[in-house]
């Protein structure tokens, strides 16, 4: 039986705990500093507790509570919250996050066309730190413009597109931060 491998360094390094908690709607805890306090959402505290924590600037987590104690990275929280093994929390993430995933196209080279460059599926940052995935390029259906669909990692995770201008190079919006 063969099993899917992992690349647990490559999970950790595309998923922050921001990221999860917004997948599992998590909400109302209170920014203080680079932390994130509140009801510890593994043991379901009450809302007035402000025993879990988590440290944004590290990608870490604990809950101080005496009955409870979890504490970790990424993985260990989906674990902990999927009741599974770390490697199932990681295959998790990978699906969720479409981590590791690479386009159809993403590696055929077109002969003699005139289309703009493919730009690579990776995480991208913007001049303000701010994460991006670009998901696929695409191609207008009104003019036939060349296009790059790509996704905020943060917030509401919005899908988006600009012109391909606007990736890789160093005068560009957004540089690569890992290719994935």
């Amino acid at each position: 039986m063969a099993k899917d491998w992992v690349d647990f360094k490559s999970v950790k390094a595309c998923v922050n705990m921001q990221m999860v908690l917004d997948r599992y709607g998590i909400k109302g805890l209170v920014k203080i500093g680079d932390e994130l306090r509140g009801p510890c959402p593994i043991h379901k505290g009450s809302q007035r507790s402000k025993n879990f924590t988590v440290n944004t600037r590290k990608n870490a987590f604990k809950c101080f509570s005496v009955g409870c104690g979890a504490r970790g990275n990424v993985l260990d929280f989906v674990a902990t919250i999927e009741n599974c093994s770390i490697r199932d929390a990681a295959l998790k993430l990978q699906s969720w996050f479409a981590i590791g995933e690479s386009a159809a196209s993403s590696g055929e080279e077109r002969e003699g066309s005139d289309e703009a460059p493919e730009i690579s599926r990776g995480i991208y940052t913007d001049q303000k730190g701010a994460l991006f995935e670009v998901v696929t390029n695409a191609i207008s259906g009104e003019d036939f413009e060349a296009l790059v669909v790509y996704r905020e990692l943060f917030g509401d995770y919005r899908v988006l597109v600009a012109p391909p201008q606007n990736f890789g190079k160093a005068d560009a919006l957004f540089t690569l931060v890992k290719a994935l």
